[in-house]
């Protein structure tokens, strides 16, 4: 998933406990339905997509009439899931069964997002996410969450003119405090709708420093998820050693981020190999599934202006993983002048 697209995963969040939901009020499940229906919405307020699935499937089943209500369930899940084709399938599914224009336009709002997050969108998927968006909010009226999505739809086609009439729309209705924020930034910056942004996060490391990425604005943060279990992370940790000390502190900051679940086995080897760079423990995978992270090794390279500008994935027995980093490193201008500590 292209990660610029924080903003928008976090609305089918939000929209997850806001928009789906709230049609409760306005179309009342059966009994049954609603059990299997609200066993979804905890599953997805949980991270656990595919039982998400699965509950607002039996929903539907169980359900006489098409559940508006349990398609968008399925929209969402799917939409996490990374399954563009049932994503939409949903969403058509949930426009039909809609009883009111306002139910019409949260279906278009989540085809919108489910076009725009899933994979890298090419120039007719962005063209389709447009159009949802646009249907939506005829649809809806003025809403600040859709002229923010149109916002960035826009702004992945180079329509910045009419991307910063739907942001300063969004601004003008007095959105949440996030929001708002978000559509400012975009403003102030359009690329980053146009390149993969690193979602905030905030950790203390085992040293006891606290490290919050929007604070650190400016530097090159180098991100090493690992564990030790796995033989190449292992493998490499002399090489981030030497990366440590090939760049000042104060223009580059290295963070091992590790998914062990063994505390002790974490400390002791960190303390074994002399790991003295900013080490944090990822206990509940939070830092880990906001990155997207599966594989490991994995390494994130992150700008002063907080763009993702690579990402390495396991160890290549030809280069080193500071060879790899080498070009990326070298092409920042923030870096110019910063080797040796």
């Amino acid at each position: 998933m292209h990660r610029f697209l924080l903003l928008l995963v976090c609305s089918v969040s939000i929209a997850a406990s806001s928009l789906l939901f709230a049609q409760e009020k306005s179309s009342p499940l059966d009994p049954a339905v609603q059990q299997q229906y609200q066993a979804g919405h905890q599953a997805l307020s949980a991270g656990k997509d595919k039982e998400a699935v699965d509950a607002f499937r039996r929903a539907n089943k169980l359900a006489r009439n098409p559940c508006f209500e349990c398609f968008v369930g399925l929209a969402v899940a799917y939409t996490r899931l990374g399954d563009l084709k049932n994503a939409l399938d949903s969403c058509d599914r949930a426009s039909a069964a809609a009883a009111d224009n306002a139910n019409k336009a949260t279906a278009h709002a989540f085809s919108g997002k489910a076009l725009l997050t899933i994979g890298t969108p090419d120039a007719k998927r962005l063209g389709q996410a447009e159009q949802e968006f646009r249907t939506a909010i005829e649809l809806t009226g003025n809403d600040p969450v859709l002229h923010l999505d149109l916002a960035i739809a826009l702004l992945r086609q180079s329509k910045d003119d009419q991307a910063k009439e739907e942001m300063q729309k969004c601004i003008a209705l007095n959105p949440a405090p996030a929001l708002a924020e978000q559509a400012k930034m975009l403003l102030a910056n359009p690329r980053r709708a146009r390149e993969e942004v690193a979602p905030d996060f905030e950790v203390t490391t085992l040293q006891g420093e606290e490290l919050v990425l929007k604070q650190m604005a400016g530097k090159i943060v180098v991100l090493d998820f690992w564990a030790t279990w796995c033989p190449s992370c292992r493998e490499s940790v002399g090489e981030l050693k030497e990366l440590t000390r090939k760049y000042r502190s104060d223009k580059v900051v290295v963070i091992s981020i590790s998914a062990n679940e063994d505390e002790a086995a974490w400390r002791d080897f960190i303390a074994k190999k002399k790991m003295e760079w900013a080490q944090y423990r990822d206990a509940d995978s939070k830092v880990r599934k906001s990155f997207g992270i599966h594989a490991f090794p994995t390494y994130l390279v992150i700008d002063g202006d907080g763009i993702i500008k690579q990402r390495i994935v396991g160890m290549d027995p030809r280069e080193s993983v500071v060879y790899r980093l080498k070009s990326t490193l070298a092409a920042m201008p923030q870096l110019e002048g910063a080797q040796g500590k």
